[in-house]
């Protein structure tokens, strides 16, 4: 008898697995898996996908390190008035890797950000990049009523 419900078990779980496994080849044929290191400028200025925002790459390292910990600074800008500071911004960040996707991401970053907001310039450290090739930011930036979704592309890495 328990020979019977351990394997009509097995059969439940391979049955709810195959589905799973069956998509998962299928979002990851033709990904590109590079092994190189990136080696374009990052991206230094993105305005919001709606245009209610602009977001500046105030600060990177020169070279981002591979596999160790670095920190980057963003400020939100008006984008009627590129030079105009906004102090009340808020900005949060998700970094990924597309692997050739146009949309989303195929994978994350293994750690998580620390934002900290000085009057409207955000120092984000605990980044970590642990693959080469280019590595996606997408920012979400809002200030008062406004809000909106910024792209930035960073090159990894420096050995």
């Amino acid at each position: 008898m328990n020979k019977t419900i351990a394997l009509f078990a097995s059969i439940l779980v391979a049955g709810a697995i195959a589905p799973a496994a069956a998509q998962m080849q299928g979002q990851m044929q033709g990904m590109k898996m590079s092994e190189a290191a990136a080696t374009f400028a990052p991206t230094r200025v993105a305005y919001t996908t709606n245009h209610e925002l602009l977001v500046k790459l105030l600060a990177v390292p020169k070279a981002i390190p591979y596999e160790q910990y670095f920190t980057l600074r963003f400020g939100v800008y008006d984008p009627s008035n590129p030079n105009v500071l906004l102090t009340n911004a808020q900005l949060q960040i998700y970094a990924g890797m597309r692997h050739g996707m146009k949309t989303g991401f195929a994978h994350g970053m293994q750690s998580s950000p620390r934002v900290v907001d000085n009057a409207g310039v955000f120092t984000v450290s605990g980044m970590y990049f642990h693959m080469n090739g280019p590595w996606t930011l997408k920012m979400t930036a809002s200030s008062g009523s406004k809000e909106g979704v910024a792209y930035f592309q960073l090159p990894c890495c420096s050995h």
